[in-house]
């Protein structure tokens, strides 16, 4: 089981023009049977309070991008990233109004790597310090209102 998705703070005609930019390719979304624009694996939806997200149901296209990356995608604006899989891997992003606010990363095959830098709002009442949280993090943030 792996799970990969992120959300932006843009419409979704506006996201999927950064996201074009930002894969440096032209992508011509196909629709599914629900209405939501699909590139590959990549779902992407947008909803009622203003944001677009863009789930990976494959789970691995954006695993291991680098924080750089995922500023650069921002660009000022808010983007939430996060990503866990059944190896107990797992990362999460928080970069908001452009600035990284938020760096978690946990990799069961490389220690060295680990990451764990910053907090966010969401913290206050549910810190993050492991797998099992940053699966929590996504059950109750990343769904589709």
């Amino acid at each position: 089981m792996k799970e990969c998705c992120f959300k932006i703070n843009l419409s979704l005609e506006e996201a999927k023009k950064k996201y074009c930019s930002w894969m440096n390719e032209e992508i011509e979304f196909e629709l599914d049977e629900y209405g939501d624009c699909v590139d590959k694996s990549v779902h992407i939806s947008e909803t009622e309070d203003g944001w677009t997200y863009f789930v990976d149901f494959e789970g691995g296209a954006f695993f291991g991008l680098s924080n750089q990356a995922w500023t650069k995608l921002a660009n000022g604006r808010s983007v939430i990233y996060a990503y866990y899989d059944e190896d107990l891997n797992t990362e999460l992003i928080v970069i908001k109004n452009g600035t990284l606010i938020r760096e978690f990363s946990l990799y069961e095959d490389e220690p060295d790597a680990n990451v764990n830098l910053g907090a966010f709002e969401y913290e206050e009442h549910s810190p993050i310090v492991d797998w099992k949280d940053v699966v929590t993090f996504l059950e109750k943030e990343f769904t589709l209102n």
